[in-house]
């Protein structure tokens, strides 16, 4: 395989009345998915676009991956952002990526040309833009908003994607026709894993609206509507599902399987799941936007009793290393680097295999499984001592009347800021945050001040927003 459409292709052939994709208002097989990213792609192919970038506002709904196939069977590349995304920003995208065309849902217009779908002059066969395939291609080039907030674009080829989904699917052979529902954004790499395993599986990949993640009670109702036997979501996500004790009046009823991507996850909240669903299996999954998918998986086999999840041991034909402590990939599913900017320090090769190293620092436990312990960026010098941020939030985050807290430096103070927000009314929380530090944490990882919250800020992939808390205590 030298192209990974080649396996809507393949879907096409074996279930073309299989659903593929659903959204609150279309519902496609693969027979019309794939007539249709033909005809998109032949469009393109009659414009004479070829191995280009192509900017594409998304939206959370099935014709963004419509859209996605077609400029993959064409033999582009697309460049996936938010169809709401600043002006400002988007420009600075342009210019990295030097894209020149975009393909948008809404009625906009920006400095380079916007492509419209028209009908072809004829529709090709899959032959006709199968002899340009090559694995080495450009498949999608993904920004990211680095340390210094500037847009960061991680390009990634079909054989990173093509060794990820053998490699995931090889690792967790019981998977089959699943019906799997969409949680990220798809301008965030972590969709990706949603998207092109979908077609690996041959699996029904449902796209929710926005809305149904802001109510609990709303999110398990749409699980079980449609049945949805797999989801792989952010834990912040599971943890409100967890919190509001929805799952005690109301349990998704066909869920099998629950991945966990892209932050902690606290054992307190996955054992609120595991009571209310024991015979679903779990896992803890990692991985990172320089590379493609997960390279590490963990299965949670009954309650939890540890402070840490551990990310584990690497799927099938990755190699997972600990260099001082820094997590180092090496796989075909690395990404091939940063678009015009420095890859050195990030993208390196070792023994002819590319290597990642990620930022995140980690150990072993007993079992030889990697445990995650820090971001690169969250490590401080702190009363001349080197300290992990997280590694403060994992000890106090299993304090009875914490709900959430994130550590953050106050470098032009020196100290160290800890935002909490709590499950009960308590006198002088600050007093007795401090006073249960003490006995949890060494004296030089003690924070200096603690702020209560009401809630914390959580970016658009539902995340802690560091950078808003960190601003707030400068």
């Amino acid at each position: 395989m030298k192209n990974i459409i080649e396996l809507l292709y393949q879907n096409y052939l074996r279930n073309p009345e299989r659903d593929a994709l659903i959204d609150s208002n279309k519902k496609v097989t693969y027979k019309d998915l794939y007539l249709e990213v033909v005809e998109k792609a032949s469009f393109l192919y009659e414009s004479q676009i070829i191995n280009e970038p192509i900017i594409v506002k998304v939206n959370r709904t099935a014709d963004s991956l419509i859209t996605f196939f077609a400029i993959l069977l064409s033999n582009n590349y697309f460049v996936p952002v938010d169809e709401n995304i600043p002006l400002e920003k988007l420009e600075k995208i342009i210019k990295v990526s030097k894209a020149k065309h975009y393909i948008s849902f809404l009625d906009d217009s920006l400095s380079i040309s916007k492509l419209s779908f028209k009908k072809p002059g004829r529709v090709y066969d899959f032959d006709t833009f199968e002899k340009d395939f090559n694995e080495t291609n450009h498949s999608y080039l993904i920004f990211t908003s680095g340390s210094t907030g500037e847009p960061k674009g991680v390009i990634k080829n079909h054989k990173s994607i093509i060794s990820f989904v053998d490699n995931f699917v090889e690792t967790f052979s019981f998977l089959a026709n699943e019906r799997m529902a969409n949680q990220t954004p798809f301008y965030f790499d972590a969709s990706m894993k949603d998207i092109f395993l979908m077609l690996k599986l041959g699996a029904t990949l449902f796209i929710p609206e926005k809305t149904t993640f802001s109510l609990p009670f709303e999110t398990v109702k749409y699980l079980n509507e449609n049945k949805i036997t797999y989801i792989c979501w952010v834990p912040s996500i599971l943890t409100m599902i967890a919190k509001t004790k929805t799952l005690s009046y109301l349990k998704p009823t066909d869920l099998k399987y629950v991945f966990f991507v892209g932050e902690v996850f606290q054992p307190k909240y996955l054992n609120m799941w595991i009571e209310a669903l024991p015979n679903v299996r779990y896992f803890n999954v990692f991985g990172s936007s320089e590379v493609m998918g997960v390279a590490l998986h963990y299965e949670i086999k009954g309650l939890f009793e540890k402070e840490i999840i551990p990310l584990g041991k690497p799927i099938k034909n990755n190699n997972v290393y600990l260099d001082n402590g820094e997590i180092i990939i090496s796989s075909d599913q690395v990404a091939e680097g940063y678009v015009n900017s420095d890859n050195s320090k990030t993208f390196r090769i070792n023994n002819n295999q590319k290597e990642l190293a990620t930022g995140d620092y980690a150990s072993y436990d007993e079992e030889d499984n990697i445990v995650f312990l820090s971001r690169k960026d969250y490590q401080i010098k702190h009363l001349g001592y080197r300290i992990e941020l997280q590694e403060i939030e994992a000890s106090l985050i299993n304090l009875e009347y914490v709900d959430s807290c994130c550590a953050v430096y106050d470098d032009k103070n020196d100290k160290i800021v800890l935002y909490v927000v709590l499950n009960q009314i308590i006198e002088n929380p600050q007093r007795v945050i401090l006073n249960d530090a003490k006995e949890k944490l060494q004296f030089y990882m003690i924070p200096n001040k603690v702020i209560v919250l009401d809630e914390m800020p959580l970016n658009q992939n539902g995340k802690i927003d560091r950078n808003i808390l960190k601003q707030r205590c400068n």
